[in-house]
């Protein structure tokens, strides 16, 4: 199906009365006026659809590609029509005088790359330059690609590389370019997410704070660790899988450790009536720092992890199976005496000095973290430490999982990224939270014109009326155009 060009302008130069819109300048008008022929287009596009003229596969891509350049028309004019205000205006842009107009800027934006014009001032007193339509949309100088834009590639690189981001957010966007240093820009700004606070605290008897780290590959020298902890109410059994209940999850990679315990603190204080809690239990592999917890919970409870304990004791016997059930069995029942001559035996059987080392290493271990191993077989009917899982599925499935390097700045903004979807907070809508800053005074369009334009709108209807192909034969769009004329 063919639309002639008159009919898709709504300019027919043989009627005596040409459509009003013709003689507005108003940029609402002027919307209306370009977007005409694009909807006509997607118009004629659905009428061959249905006709069996396109198939639908066909329909969707070319219908996407035209919304898109409708978008990208509608942004061009609102941002021009914004730096139109802001120059008429004085007396709202103060001290800004004009230095220069008409200066181009392209911005990818979610419809694709935008080019728009807009005016270049100078403040009277200060002599600051500064483009004030970009400052108050919130584009920076050097700005290429919008934050709505910037926080879709956050949000995607919690499961993709930086490169594969770009591509497939670029493709959204219209196809356009997006680089994998574009996107690793925008992940190094987006900042650790607090939890918000709550009114009235909840009241709990027991708490459950788990934690362990990930070894993540450095690009340059050794590699370091991403730390996560996670406090929790308990465990729900009742459905297939067990989960935890309300969890919260925190992490660190270059913070000391006290800091990073206080801050952990914190976040839980908003959500639970601390001093409330009867009994706190602290889960992890023994090391240091997880145990320097209690420095800030003092009534915590450390439990020393199952994985973390049966590794060691399985390190000790190696393959003697009799020593081995002897061992366990000692460690069970606190028969300390009982485990060390198991330990003994082992140390004389051994064949090379690594292994009786690995024994004595064993050993050590077990005997550092013996009253954690203790509380684990005491409280082993209602905890089960599932740090190594969480470890897993948060950070490692990310930073170290696959053969990459990191630096610690990266890897720290990605924990961030990952921790903050873990808590089941929105990415995209945190790092636009994070973008709203407002350097010079927002110069707002008065209220008055707007109720002045939205009366104006009414009288779009003469544009359809105009239309040449209502006068002619009744066909789809005869018939969504005429309802769409009458209202």
């Amino acid at each position: 199906m063919e639309i002639k060009r008159e009919d898709i302008t709504g300019l027919d130069q043989r009627t005596s009365n040409p459509p009003k819109i013709t003689q507005r300048s108003d940029v609402f008008m002027e919307i209306i006026r370009s977007l005409t022929p694009k909807l006509l287009s997607i118009m004629e596009m659905v009428i061959n659809n249905l006709s069996g003229e396109m198939d639908f596969a066909k329909f969707q891509d070319e219908l996407a590609s035209k919304l898109n350049d409708v978008g990208r028309e509608v942004t061009r004019q609102v941002l021009e029509e914004m730096d139109r205000q802001i120059k008429e205006d004085k007396t709202r842009r103060q001290k800004w005088q004009v230095w220069r107009s008409g200066d181009s800027k392209e911005i990818v934006t979610r419809f694709g790359l935008v080019t728009y014009k807009r005016t270049y001032y100078r403040h009277k007193e200060t002599k600051q330059y500064a483009y004030l339509v970009d400052e108050q949309v919130g584009y920076t100088p050097h700005l290429r690609v919008d934050h709505n834009v910037k926080a879709e590639l956050v949000a995607c690189t919690a499961d993709l590389s930086y490169r594969k981001s770009g591509q497939v957010i670029g493709e959204r966007c219209g196809n356009v370019s997006i680089s994998g240093q574009t996107v690793k820009k925008a992940v190094d700004t987006f900042e650790r997410v607090t939890l918000p606070s709550k009114k009235i605290k909840k009241q709990v008897k027991c708490l459950y704070i788990e934690a362990d780290e990930d070894h993540v590959a450095c690009q340059r020298g050794r590699s370091f660790e991403a730390r996560l902890v996670y406090i929790h109410e308990g465990w729900d059994s009742s459905g297939k899988c067990r989960k935890l209940e309300e969890p919260i999850y925190q992490s660190s990679v270059d913070e000391d450790i006290n800091t990073f315990w206080e801050r952990v603190w914190e976040e839980a204080d908003k959500l639970y009536d601390l001093e409330g809690v009867e009994k706190i239990y602290l889960m992890g592999d023994g090391a240091a720092w997880i145990q320097s917890a209690k420095g800030v919970f003092p009534q915590a409870e450390f439990i020393l992890d199952r994985f973390h304990y049966m590794k060691y004791v399985r390190m000790a016997v190696g393959g003697a199976h009799r020593q081995g059930k002897i061992l366990k069995s000692a460690i069970r029942f606190g028969n300390i005496e009982k485990a060390q001559k198991v330990i003994q035996e082992l140390i004389k059987t051994a064949v090379t000095p690594a292994r009786k080392q690995r024994i004595l290493d064993a050993w050590k271990y077990i005997k550092n973290n013996w009253a954690a191993i203790m509380a684990l077989y005491r409280e082993e009917k209602i905890i089960s430490c599932s740090g190594e899982g969480h470890i897993s599925h948060i950070l490692s499935a990310r930073l170290s999982s696959r053969p990459m390097g990191w630096s610690k700045n990266g890897a720290k903004h990605m924990c961030y990224v990952r921790v903050a979807r873990a808590n089941g907070q929105s990415i995209t809508e945190e790092y636009r939270r994070q973008r709203q800053f407002q350097p010079l005074p927002i110069i707002s369009i008065q209220q008055e014109k707007l109720e002045r334009e939205r009366i104006k709108l009414k009288d779009t209807r003469e544009v359809l009326d105009n239309i040449p192909i209502l006068r002619g034969p009744k066909n789809y769009l005869w018939e969504a155009l005429k309802r769409l004329a009458l209202g």
